[in-house]
């Protein structure tokens, strides 16, 4: 198994170590999560599956952070 996994997020290439998490990506980019939205691979995924969902070569990420205001 490879220590590193290439993978996109909001259009850029990133590599993170084998095994990475999606919420393992939200920590190392500095996204809270409780202000975040997810999707993966052209589909939104729920916030209950961050934390196993173990991301692959190739996965395209794009990350929201929600903001609220007026």
């Amino acid at each position: 198994m490879p220590d590193e996994c290439f993978i996109r997020v909001n259009g850029r290439e990133k590599t993170v170590p084998s095994g990475t998490t999606v919420a393992d990506l939200l920590l190392m980019l500095g996204y809270p999560a409780k202000l975040s939205l997810v999707e993966l691979n052209k589909e939104v995924l729920p916030r209950r599956q961050w934390v196993e969902r173990r991301l692959e070569p190739g996965d395209r990420l794009e990350v929201l952070r929600v903001v609220a205001g007026g």
